[in-house]
């Protein structure tokens, strides 16, 4: 299985980069070590000057947005994954609770201010590809959604499905990670120059955390113009 940028889309996006990790995991509902992390994401952002006001004119959310009017969408209707995260840490309603796996990186996210997924490797079908939608294609997403996709609207896909629309808007239904995952990989969606983090720092600490909760990164890199596509583990 090979992961790679799309041409046409470094075309559009020359600086657009993945981060991605590969670990072997047994997600398990508690840790005590990404509760702590979560506890700490209000007081974290509160410390960078952000609130619930002021979160849409942070440089990297305020990109983000602007990469979501490229995709012909509203931004303050379809908000990228780390707007969507970090303004509900704001608005005091927390983190979901899924599992040690899943929001411990949802809360490294919010930390680095960089949008982050990740996928059960093995429900994947084939290569994956971040690339501009089809016609006639239509994600099927978390809780129920279906959604025609636009071509000018970017997604994460196998050869059989979508498997995250709007760059990292929405995750397929098809291709979560949960308690039956036994590897996952984990992406760092950057469309732009981020001002407050990398790919590579945000990669890093997810390999700690990982480590920490008992889980086993393989194997981790960045995907940009100069490297686009890398063959996963």
């Amino acid at each position: 299985m090979n992961l790679r940028i799309d041409a046409p889309l470094l075309a559009t996006f020359p600086e657009a980069r993945v981060g991605w990790l590969v670990a072997s995991v047994v997600p398990v509902s508690f840790h005590p070590e990404v509760e702590r992390l979560k506890s700490g994401l209000e007081a974290h952002l509160n410390a960078l000057g952000l609130d619930e006001t002021n979160l849409p004119r942070h440089p990297d959310v305020a990109r983000w947005r602007e990469t979501y009017s490229r995709m012909g969408v509203k931004p303050s209707k379809y908000r990228s994954s780390l707007e969507a995260l970090a303004r509900r840490v704001l608005k005091h309603q927390g983190l979901w609770d899924v599992s040690d796996v899943v929001d411990g990186y949802n809360a490294l996210s919010v930390r680095h201010l960089l949008p982050m997924g990740a996928h059960d490797v093995d429900l994947l079908s084939g290569d994956l590809t971040l690339r501009f939608g089809r016609e006639g294609e239509v994600f099927q997403g978390l809780g129920d959604l279906n959604e025609t996709v636009d071509p000018r609207q970017v997604v994460y896909a196998d050869e059989k499905r979508v498997c995250c629309w709007l760059w990292n808007h929405r995750d397929c239904r098809d291709v979560v990670v949960s308690f039956d995952t036994r590897r996952a990989l984990f992406l760092v969606d950057q469309a732009f120059p981020p001002v407050h983090s990398s790919p590579e720092a945000i990669l890093g600490d997810l390999e700690s955390l990982l480590l920490a909760l008992g889980h086993h990164p393989e194997a981790r890199g960045v995907l940009s113009a100069s490297c686009p596509e890398t063959p996963l583990p």
